[in-house]
């Protein structure tokens, strides 16, 4: 694609680094933005306002646009229960059940060694001075059923031993393999719901 323009190759390699998203498919979209100018000036505000705004919140690290999340400042919600999630889509998938009404924690990833995630590379430490800092009374790992996910649990579970907590999981509704996000709802919240503690 040398014989393109600058910006549009730049363009094209930019949608190319997203997930799912191949050479041809980030070219296509490219051209059909570049034929929408109206839509690509409004795509390209909604960028830039989510980079300035965007932040984590201090207490799950989930987004958020200003101090503690929509769910962490929910007065509602039982600050005593938290569901420990590896990517911010898991925790929209288990919120479209509604069936949880405690608060997240999330690691930012899955244990994988191969690719230098250790345990000192998630939300681990923050967790911990969580379930003292708010006298949790039970953490729900709801962690993909992958090799990672389950070395992540694993090591959660026996890491957590040292407190006063229930450490629960979901039940196995869930396929081996499977992500969080893409579970249906009835499947989740069957998980959800089944739950064990480990």
């Amino acid at each position: 694609m040398a014989h393109l323009p600058n910006f549009i190759q730049k363009l094209i390699a930019e949608l190319d680094k997203l997930p799912g998203i191949g050479p041809k498919t980030a070219a296509r979209l490219a051209f059909d933005l570049l034929h929408r100018k109206e839509d690509m000036r409004d795509f390209a505000q909604a960028l830039t306002e989510a980079y300035n705004q965007i932040h984590l919140c201090p207490k799950c690290f989930n987004l958020s646009d200003a101090g503690l999340c929509n769910i962490c400042s929910n007065p509602n919600r039982d600050q005593q229960l938290i569901c420990v999630v590896a990517h911010n889509q898991d925790i929209e998938a288990v919120e479209k059940t509604g069936k949880f009404h405690g608060t997240y924690h999330l690691l930012n990833g899955l244990l994988s060694p191969l690719e230098g995630v250790t345990p000192d590379r998630l939300k681990i430490s923050e967790l911990e001075k969580r379930i003292k800092d708010d006298k949790v009374k039970e953490i729900i790992l709801a962690l993909d059923q992958s090799l990672e996910g389950e070395a992540t649990q694993t090591y959660l579970s026996k890491d957590l031993k040292k407190f006063p907590v229930k450490v629960s999981q979901l039940a196995r509704g869930i396929p081996m393999g499977a992500n969080i996000e893409y579970t249906d709802e009835i499947t989740l919240s069957s998980a959800l719901e089944n739950r064990k503690e480990i």
